[in-house]
Protein backbone atom coordinates (compact mmCIF):
# COMPACT_ATOMS: atom_id res chain seq x y z
CA UNK A 1 0.00 0.00 0.00
CA UNK A 2 2.62 2.15 0.53
CA UNK A 3 4.60 1.78 -2.81
CA UNK A 4 1.34 2.16 -4.27
CA UNK A 5 0.56 5.87 -2.58
CA UNK A 6 4.32 6.48 -3.21
CA UNK A 7 3.85 5.58 -6.87
CA UNK A 8 1.10 7.85 -7.07
CA UNK A 9 2.18 10.78 -5.15
CA UNK A 10 4.82 10.58 -7.92
CA UNK A 11 3.29 10.30 -10.76
CA UNK A 12 0.91 13.54 -9.56
CA UNK A 13 3.98 15.58 -8.74
CA UNK A 14 5.79 15.19 -11.90
CA UNK A 15 2.87 16.01 -14.38
CA UNK A 16 0.63 18.64 -11.53
CA UNK A 17 2.44 21.61 -11.91
CA UNK A 18 2.94 21.26 -15.83
CA UNK A 19 4.23 24.87 -17.11
CA UNK A 20 4.61 25.62 -21.14
CA UNK A 21 7.62 23.50 -21.20
CA UNK A 22 8.48 21.07 -18.79
CA UNK A 23 11.64 20.51 -17.26
CA UNK A 24 12.68 17.69 -20.05
CA UNK A 25 11.54 19.67 -22.93
CA UNK A 26 8.39 18.99 -23.57
CA UNK A 27 6.31 21.75 -24.91
CA UNK A 28 2.95 22.87 -24.33
CA UNK A 29 0.67 25.74 -25.32
CA UNK A 30 0.64 29.34 -23.65
CA UNK A 31 -2.95 28.91 -23.39
CA UNK A 32 -2.61 25.52 -21.60
CA UNK A 33 -0.55 27.92 -18.98
CA UNK A 34 -2.88 30.48 -18.97
CA UNK A 35 -6.04 27.82 -18.42
CA UNK A 36 -4.57 26.40 -15.32
CA UNK A 37 -3.60 29.44 -13.55
CA UNK A 38 -7.54 30.34 -13.70
CA UNK A 39 -8.71 30.57 -10.08
CA UNK A 40 -11.95 28.64 -11.19
CA UNK A 41 -9.39 25.98 -12.73
CA UNK A 42 -8.42 24.65 -9.69
CA UNK A 43 -10.45 21.91 -9.05
CA UNK A 44 -10.82 18.59 -10.86
CA UNK A 45 -13.49 19.39 -13.47
CA UNK A 46 -11.34 22.53 -14.34
CA UNK A 47 -8.25 20.95 -14.38
CA UNK A 48 -9.52 18.12 -16.67
CA UNK A 49 -11.15 20.76 -19.08
CA UNK A 50 -7.78 22.47 -19.21
CA UNK A 51 -6.30 19.29 -20.57
CA UNK A 52 -8.72 18.14 -22.79
CA UNK A 53 -8.08 21.23 -24.59
CA UNK A 54 -4.46 21.12 -24.97
CA UNK A 55 -4.85 16.95 -25.72
CA UNK A 56 -6.23 18.37 -28.55
CA UNK A 57 -3.77 20.78 -29.58
CA UNK A 58 -1.07 18.25 -28.96
CA UNK A 59 -2.82 15.88 -30.85
CA UNK A 60 -2.97 18.48 -33.61
CA UNK A 61 0.69 19.05 -33.64
CA UNK A 62 1.49 15.42 -33.65
CA UNK A 63 -0.67 14.84 -36.73
CA UNK A 64 0.99 17.79 -38.32
CA UNK A 65 4.50 16.42 -37.72
CA UNK A 66 3.28 13.12 -38.72
CA UNK A 67 2.05 14.25 -41.96
CA UNK A 68 5.20 16.12 -42.71
CA UNK A 69 7.37 13.30 -42.23
CA UNK A 70 5.58 11.20 -44.18
CA UNK A 71 5.52 13.81 -47.04
CA UNK A 72 8.82 14.75 -46.13
CA UNK A 73 9.73 10.80 -47.13
CA UNK A 74 7.99 10.63 -50.43
CA UNK A 75 11.04 9.37 -52.15
CA UNK A 76 12.13 6.70 -49.18
CA UNK A 77 9.46 4.08 -48.89
CA UNK A 78 11.51 2.32 -46.02
CA UNK A 79 11.44 5.42 -44.21
CA UNK A 80 7.55 5.59 -44.45
CA UNK A 81 7.36 1.89 -43.61
CA UNK A 82 9.41 2.35 -40.47
CA UNK A 83 7.80 5.54 -39.59
CA UNK A 84 4.17 4.18 -39.87
CA UNK A 85 5.58 0.77 -37.55
CA UNK A 86 7.18 2.95 -34.86
CA UNK A 87 4.02 4.95 -34.83
CA UNK A 88 1.25 2.57 -35.05
CA UNK A 89 4.11 1.07 -32.11
CA UNK A 90 3.98 4.21 -29.92
CA UNK A 91 0.29 4.20 -29.76
CA UNK A 92 0.12 0.96 -28.18
CA UNK A 93 2.73 1.62 -25.52
CA UNK A 94 0.99 5.53 -24.99
CA UNK A 95 -2.31 3.10 -24.30
CA UNK A 96 -0.36 0.68 -22.22
CA UNK A 97 1.44 2.81 -20.36
CA UNK A 98 -1.23 5.30 -19.33
CA UNK A 99 -3.85 1.46 -18.49
CA UNK A 100 -0.94 1.36 -15.65
CA UNK A 101 -1.27 4.93 -14.49
CA UNK A 102 -4.92 4.31 -14.77
CA UNK A 103 -4.86 0.81 -13.21
CA UNK A 104 -2.60 1.78 -10.07
CA UNK A 105 -4.42 5.20 -9.34
CA UNK A 106 -7.33 5.54 -7.13
CA UNK A 107 -9.60 8.46 -6.18
CA UNK A 108 -11.28 11.84 -7.56
CA UNK A 109 -7.65 12.22 -8.79
CA UNK A 110 -6.95 9.45 -10.93
CA UNK A 111 -8.56 10.90 -14.11
CA UNK A 112 -6.02 13.74 -13.69
CA UNK A 113 -3.37 11.13 -13.78
CA UNK A 114 -4.53 9.66 -16.49
CA UNK A 115 -4.90 12.40 -18.87
CA UNK A 116 -1.64 13.91 -18.06
CA UNK A 117 -0.39 10.59 -19.17
CA UNK A 118 -2.29 11.01 -22.57
CA UNK A 119 -0.85 14.57 -22.75
CA UNK A 120 2.93 14.08 -21.78
CA UNK A 121 3.08 11.19 -24.08
CA UNK A 122 1.25 13.23 -26.93
CA UNK A 123 3.48 16.29 -26.24
CA UNK A 124 6.59 14.34 -26.38
CA UNK A 125 5.68 12.39 -29.44
CA UNK A 126 5.20 15.94 -31.57
CA UNK A 127 8.31 16.90 -30.33
CA UNK A 128 9.75 13.63 -31.35
CA UNK A 129 8.15 13.95 -34.79
CA UNK A 130 8.96 17.37 -35.63
CA UNK A 131 12.41 16.65 -34.57
CA UNK A 132 13.00 13.68 -36.67
CA UNK A 133 13.86 15.34 -40.16
CA UNK A 134 15.49 18.76 -38.49
CA UNK A 135 19.48 18.74 -40.04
Amino acid sequence: MMFRTMLIAAAFLAVAPVAAQAEDGVIFSPAYELCLDKPANETTYGILTCGEAEIKVQDARLNRAYKSDMADMAQNPAGKAALLKAQRAWIVFRDADCATIRAVSGGTIASIYVQSCYLEHTARRAQALEDLLKP
